[in-house]
């Protein structure tokens, strides 16, 4: 029996504390705060905060997602160049005398923030600002900033003609120095307020860049990102310790990004990838209950709790000057938290639940300007296999049979694939009039059972299946009593991407 639901999808591309003391050098004694622990700058902060340029709350807590006002920003930058303050007069306003100090070196002008009064500087400081101030600092210093490396940055963000002119050279100067970048979105966000974490970025950068501070990133703990993790395994996370800890996979895919996954599965249970680029883990995938996350992340939650989690999903990713679109709806959405976007994969044939997920590290995302990545036969082979995978992982969970593979079906699959993308139709019969009987028949496969599923326009194995899995029709050939299943995929055309699967009984 042949379900002929079409189903496809055209993706368009479319009050802190801070340190009153001067600060030179390094301290060897550690500093760890209890609620950095696996955000995204908790390595900086950690490098940081043995300095006291920037230091915690009274109950031990750093709060790196808190904003900062200008006056501390301003305190911190004074501290870091080692300047120290005259002492404050009795029942004058703190942050007078870092005001003072911060006027006479040029870090900020005397009408910087109007009328100087605790009410303008009390106020939280925007990115715009925190840039101007940091890259004044360097050049207080007496270093310059590479032409060359001014002219690249300038062209690297899209919002840079929403810079407060007074504030645009030192932006764009921010950016060339790596000091200051760009939000996951690809803009600067010059109107933004800064939060403690990325002071603590920001002030690590110019100490290294003024040869105040070593380097020493390479020494503290590899950017592991554990706030959510795949078995254990968090982005970030070495090649060595993946396999020290699984084993070798059972062999490496190429993935549209570039990267290769490595591909993990006991008999289809506990299946999952590990993206691995420059032998870091740069992407996570899972269809098990391998999923766990510190603020209660897991497979088998709703969308609503997974966006009560999570946050609104995003409606684009900004990839230099090309916006791609993101869609939201019952079976799936991305959300981007804690530099990682997740895309969340949910079965409404099971109450709307999560049942697999991808999470890939922000630049990674960015750098693939596309949204189907290159085409290659390595790429084809990958997402055949996926598909495969993915439906014997579907069908374990629901103790039925494990499929076998078929060479001939899949290349009768993979013609048909084909054949709907260069003759340009959607459809389980051709425009000669073949259905897929017809076609297994004239491939001289015999069989019992037989039946079918196809899409196009999905951008890789894990979404297409999603598209299946929750689409009835095809959701029953996925479960089907049947014996083998070939798949093919074909790149071109006009849905980029055609799968077809077909399942048998000889």
């Amino acid at each position: 029996m042949i379900f002929k639901s079409k189903k496809w999808i055209a993706i368009l591309l479319l009050f802190s504390l801070v340190s009153v003391h001067a600060f030179s050098g390094t301290s060897s004694y550690a500093v760890s705060f209890p609620d950095t622990k696996g955000h995204w700058a908790e390595a900086y902060i950690e490098a940081i905060a043995p300095s006291g340029v920037i230091n915690g709350y009274p109950d031990g807590q750093y709060k790196p997602n808190n904003t900062l006002s200008r006056i501390e920003y301003i305190a911190i930058i004074v501290n870091a160049l080692g300047i120290s303050p005259r002492s404050p007069i009795n029942g004058e306003y703190w942050g007078l005398p870092f005001i003072e100090s911060a006027i006479s070196i040029g870090l900020i002008t005397s009408s910087e923030f109007g009328e100087i009064t605790p009410s303008n500087y009390n106020q939280s400081i925007l990115r715009e600002e925190m840039a101007s101030i940091v890259v004044n600092a360097y050049v207080y210093t007496g270093a310059t900033v590479d032409s060359d490396a001014l002219l690249v940055a300038s062209q690297s963000l899209n919002d840079f003609n929403t810079v407060s002119p007074k504030y645009l050279n030192q932006a764009i100067s921010s950016v060339a120095l790596g000091i200051l970048t760009g939000l996951p979105d690809n803009t600067f966000g010059p109107k933004k307020y800064a939060d403690r974490a990325q002071a603590a970025v920001v002030s690590y950068k110019l100490l290294v860049e003024i040869g105040k501070l070593n380097p020493i990133l390479s020494e503290v703990p590899p950017t592991t990102n554990k706030v959510y993790a795949v078995n254990g395994i968090g982005i970030g996370d070495t090649r060595a310790s993946v396999i020290a800890s699984h084993g070798n996979p059972l062999r490496e895919d190429q993935s549209e990004y570039g990267f290769k996954w490595l591909i993990y599965h006991d008999q289809y249970k506990n299946y999952f990838q590990v993206g691995i680029q420059n032998d870091k883990v740069v992407a996570l995938y899972t269809a098990s209950n391998l999923l766990s996350g510190q603020n209660g992340l897991k497979m088998q939650l709703t969308k609503s709790e997974v966006t009560k989690l999570l946050g609104n999903p995003v409606t684009k990713i900004s990839k230099g000057n090309t916006d791609y679109l993101q869609y939201s709806n019952e079976e799936s959405a991305t959300y981007f938290t804690d530099d990682v976007y997740i895309t969340a994969y949910f079965d409404t044939g099971n109450q709307g639940k999560l049942f697999s997920v991808k999470l890939i590290d922000r630049s990674t995302e960015v750098a693939m300007r596309s949204q189907y990545g290159t085409h290659s036969d390595a790429l084809r082979v990958a997402y055949e296999k996926q598909i495969f995978d993915l439906t014997n992982v579907f069908r374990r969970e629901r103790n039925l049979s494990m499929l076998k593979w078929s060479d001939d079906m899949a290349n009768v699959a993979r013609l048909h694939s084909k054949d709907m993308a260069v003759r340009d139709f959607f459809d389980h019969t051709n425009p000669s009039g073949y259905s897929p009987f017809d076609r297994m028949i004239a491939a001289g496969i015999d069989y019992m059972v037989a039946a079918e599923n196809i899409a196009a326009g999905y951008t890789n194995a894990f979404s297409s299946h999603s598209g299946w899995v929750n689409s009835p029709g095809h959701r029953l050939n996925l479960v089907r009593d049947v014996e083998y299943l070939g798949v093919g995929v074909y790149f071109g055309g006009k849905y980029l991407n055609y799968y077809t699967q077909n399942f048998y009984t000889p």
